[in-house]
């Protein structure tokens, strides 16, 4: 899937976007080239990766449980 936009403003260290059809998005900053400013128009491609926080997340989840015991 392929998203675009344009950077509307950066507050902080988040940069908000405009969507097409208006949605917006928040990334981090560093997320975005150093040449991006506002109004610099943005295309985000977007694919399932494997998630290597998944075991952590399923062990801790599990250590909580067993706690709650």
């Amino acid at each position: 899937m392929v998203l675009y936009g344009v950077v509307d403003r950066v507050e902080d260290e988040v940069a908000v976007l405009v969507l097409e059809g208006g949605q917006a998005a928040f990334l981090p900053r560093s997320a975005l080239p150093r040449s991006a400013r506002e109004g610099s128009g943005v295309r985000i491609q977007v694919r399932l990766a494997p998630n290597p926080w998944r075991a952590r997340v399923r062990d801790a989840l599990d250590g909580l449980e067993e706690e709650g015991r």
